[in-house]
Formats: C-alpha cells, structure tokens, sequence
C-alpha cells in the first residue's frame, strides 16, 4: 500500500488567504462601530450632526493669595503714638470744603506710627518723639498702653517709646538682608486703634540708583501719598524690612531694617555709639549691599547716616562710603569703628573706599 501524500504548497496558502480575510472582516467592522459611535450622527431627516464636544474636566486654580492672615497676625502688634487720652484720629482722604461755621472742627490727632519690637514694652517709630511728654500707644486691635520713656537718636529721627505693658507681640525685624529693588511689601498702620490699613508697593530704587546721598534708604514705587513716618513696611511673611522716613531723604523713602536694627539696639541697650559725636552713622552692610558699592572684602564697615552740616557731612562723608582705617588703625566692623573713635578726640582721619577708590577724610566733632 502507498503511504498517504501530506497537505501540499497549495493548501497553506488557501488556509493563510482564509485567515486574512477573517480579519479584515473584524477590522471593518470594529471601524464601522468606531464611525458610528465617534462620526456624526444622523438626524431625523438624515442630515449629519455633529457630535457633543467632549468636556475636559480642569482643576480649579487658586486666585491671588491672601495676605489677611498676615494682617491679622501682626495687627495686634502695629500701633498709633499719641496724647496721652486722645483718640487716633487719621486725616481725612480728601480736605473738607471751605465754608463758614460758627462751630470751629476739631484739629486732627497727632499722631505718629510704631510698632512693637520686644514683648517686654519697646516700641518703635522712625519719627522723633518728645522726650517728657504724655503719650500713650493704641495699637490696632484697640489696646491702649501708657508710654513711659522716650529715646531718640539725632541722626536718624529713629525713636524708642517704652510702654507700660510686658505682653506685647513684636513683629520680626529683618536685620540681616538689605531690601532689594523688586521687593514687595504692605505698609502697614494702626490708624484709629480699630484694626490695621494695608498698602502694597514695591521697592522702586535704593539711594545707589537714585544717585547716591546722605541717607542709605530704597524708595517705594508707590501710587499713593507718602507714608508718614514710622509706618512698617513688611514682607509678604510677616517680616519688618523697612521703616518710612521724611527725614531729609526721596518720596516714599524707608529706612532699611538692617540700619535700624542697630540704632535701636544701642538706644535699648542706652549706649550710644561714638560715631554719633561726628554727624553719622555706621552700620555693617550685608554682602548683597557691599558688592553693589564694589568692596566686597570683609573688613571695614559702611556709613548709613550722615547728618546734614555735621562734621562728617563737612568732609564730604557720604552714605556708602566703606570706611577701612581710623587714624591708620584697620577696622573691620562697625563695632570695632566705635572703639576707634576716642571720645575726647575732637578729629578723626578716617580712610574710606567709594567706587574703589581710597579717600582720606578729617572728621571735626560737633
């Protein structure tokens, strides 16, 4: 008997051709379902419809932050200096119009803006203050508190009132970064002892880029009026890092944190520095603030403060200069300037740097 043939060449071929056709049926009609379901739809009348778009689902994006949390932390903290049993009492936006009453309106409260700084009772204000008179602090969730000292330093106008309390909130003062053009903050005022006013402004230009002076301050670039003395300008977390002045500099001026941290420290502490003899201040400035005066070694310290027709403001001191030698002695800080200067000297030769050169300036004692 013969052995039965296997499947030849022609029967793979047949079953190959069979398979093929198999799926090309299934892939037109999964196609059609797919037209049908995702094409347009037929209407009554048989004309194509469009299909309902599809809906993306977006998540809800936040607004503008809130910065009332903040308000509310530092209210408490943000007060209104003023007679003693007088009620704050802020001018009125606008003047009232001129007409004749036999009734005379009240002249407005003077009053001057400050914050608190230590729980123990110290206040502060960059507006001078006077030294014997009553005065009391309503801060801005209406706490009123008897003023009981007053010190300020002639240089600045910056003033230290101790009140009568020992449970008071102070507000952080930044005193390490000199404010930064581009920085934004709130202005911030206790104006009638019922809660705090805001104002956002940004830091426009520092006294480098307005052309230099007697005063190291940035301005704000502000719409408003100008900020009354002593009004804290703080960043958007709560920090003091800047206190508005009037005192002989730009619109809108602050006095950097940094600077007056260390005015107020010595008028805490009741230790003047010795600098305040020859018209000016001096302070240790940052390292972002010594490479924009172009001394970015660590020694020396800069002058602040300069007060007009003073001794230092006669010799040409400016704010900014680096001051590197005393009577050819290296100093390296403004705490070792301080020791430099002898209190009974009634000149001093002091070697500073400014735009990289070195100057020697006399300075008379007042």
């Amino acid at each position: 008997m013969s052995e039965p043939s296997s499947p030849g060449p022609t029967v793979a071929v047949g079953r190959l051709g069979i398979l093929v056709a198999i799926i090309a049926v299934i892939a037109a009609l999964v196609g059609a379902f797919l037209g049908r379901s995702l094409g347009p739809t037929q209407s009554a009348t048989g004309q194509a419809q469009p299909r309902r778009p599809i809906v993306q689902i977006v998540r809800q994006q936040p607004g503008l932050p809130s910065l009332a949390d903040t308000i509310d932390h530092l209210c408490p903290s943000i007060a209104a200096i003023v007679p003693a049993g007088a009620t704050p009492s802020p001018p009125p936006a606008t003047p009232p119009p001129l007409k004749r009453s036999s009734s005379k309106t009240p002249a407005p409260v003077r009053q001057t803006p400050a914050f608190a700084i230590s729980a123990d009772g110290w206040l502060v204000t960059s507006s001078p203050l006077p030294p014997g008179g009553q005065l009391e602090a309503v801060f801005g969730d209406g706490t009123r508190v008897a003023i009981t000292e007053v010190r300020t330093d002639p240089i600045s106008g910056i003033s230290v009132a101790k009140a009568d309390s020992t449970t008071l909130n102070p507000v952080t003062v930044e005193d390490q970064s000199f404010p930064r053009v581009g920085d934004f903050g709130l202005a911030l005022q206790a104006p009638s002892g019922n809660g705090c006013s805001a104002d956002i402004a940004m830091v426009g230009s520092d006294f480098l880029a307005d052309g230099g002076g007697p005063v190291s301050y940035v301005r704000l670039q502000s719409g408003g009026p100008a900020l009354p003395s002593g009004t804290a300008f703080v960043s958007g977390d709560g920090r003091v890092i800047g206190l508005a002045t009037t005192q002989g500099t730009a619109a809108n001026a602050l006095i950097p944190s940094p600077i007056a941290a260390t005015i107020v420290d010595e008028l805490i502490r009741n230790s003047p520095s010795p600098t305040i003899a020859f018209g000016f201040r001096a302070t240790d400035f940052t390292p972002g603030l010594s490479a924009r005066l172009g001394d970015t070694r660590s020694r020396g310290t800069g002058v602040a403060l300069v007060q007009p027709k003073s001794g230092a403001a006669k010799a040409g001191l400016l704010a900014g200069d680096v001051i590197v030698a005393v009577d050819d002695s290296p100093i390296s800080s403004a705490s070792e300037l301080g020791r430099a200067l002898d209190a009974d000297d009634k000149n001093a030769s002091l070697t500073v740097v400014r735009s990289g050169q070195r100057l020697t300036l006399n300075v008379a004692r007042d």
